[in-house]
């Protein structure tokens, strides 16, 4: 949704600014985000305007998602949540679909950040999902079965790595036909989407067709002036490399680190930093 509805002096629309340059700019922008969200919040909630509460909930919990710390995640994924049920309310169902791949999206990190917890976040997660994915199916439009079919993918990956191949393949082909219904209006939207390809098929050892994946990826996030995707592009394209016994795999992994590092994403650098065996 844009943001673009609210005016320049609206903590509202700073706080989508900031979020916005969180991408490019690093952490000192998502904190900038925060604040103008919290700012945001009593205004947002006590609006006549529904448009302004789906606004802030949107951007609160993408901000939150993004801080990789498990209680404000958490909070954030109350805040999408709270999303969906606003968007059920006020418009329909169907309409909750992209916004409910926000709740599993969140999910899915959260598994990652507190692995301890991560078979229950994801299987709340795969259980969401299924309702998401039946309701796409009912409404049969490409855009909606190709944003739900990207993050069903992400969960069954994270969920079945290593061991089951079964489900793997059941991701990699969950992506395949994300990708073929991807609107060509967004080729931004299918390059972050990719970067779950890529990782599935990284799982599968088809190294040669993931690295075409990471790097067409990867051009639209430098054309984008998205470092924070791109440093997530480039430690994939790492294992992708390294996969194929190349010898710039820990260059791209280099990369990967210090762009995190420049942006103040320290858990993600030091995930980056054991992305190779």
């Amino acid at each position: 949704m844009n943001a673009g509805v609210v005016t320049a002096a609206d903590p509202l629309s700073a706080g989508w600014a900031a979020l916005r340059a969180f991408f490019s700019d690093g952490m000192a922008a998502l904190e900038q985000a925060m604040g103008a969200f919290r700012a945001a919040e009593i205004s947002a909630r006590r609006s006549a305007d529904p448009s302004r509460l789906v606004l802030w909930l949107l951007g609160q919990a993408t901000a939150l998602r993004y801080t990789r710390t498990p209680e404000p995640m958490e909070a954030g994924l109350e805040r999408s949540r709270e999303l969906v049920n606003l968007i059920a309310r006020t418009q329909d169902e169907a309409s909750t679909i992209p916004y409910r791949t926000l709740v599993e999206g969140i999910a899915r990190d959260l598994a990652d950040v507190i692995p301890a917890q991560a078979s229950s976040c994801l299987a709340d997660g795969l259980a969401y999902s299924e309702r998401t994915t039946r309701l796409a199916r009912k409404v049969a439009r490409d855009e909606w079965l190709a944003v739900a079919a990207a993050s069903r993918a992400d969960l069954l990956l994270r969920a079945a790595f290593p061991s089951d191949r079964r489900a793997i393949r059941r991701a990699v082909t969950l992506h395949e036909d994300a990708r073929r219904r991807w609107p060509a209006r967004d080729p931004y939207g299918r390059a972050q989407a990719s970067l779950g390809y890529v990782e599935a098929l990284v799982a599968l050892h088809e190294a040669a067709k993931a690295e075409l994946i990471v790097r067409e990826a990867l051009a639209i996030f430098a054309a984008n002036n998205d470092r924070y995707h791109e440093a997530a592009g480039r430690m994939l394209l790492s294992r992708v490399l390294y996969e194929q016994d190349q010898s710039d795999a820990l260059d791209e992994q280099g990369t990967a680190v210090t762009l995190f590092r420049t942006l103040g994403c320290r858990w993600e650098a030091l995930r980056a930093e054991g992305a190779l065996p």
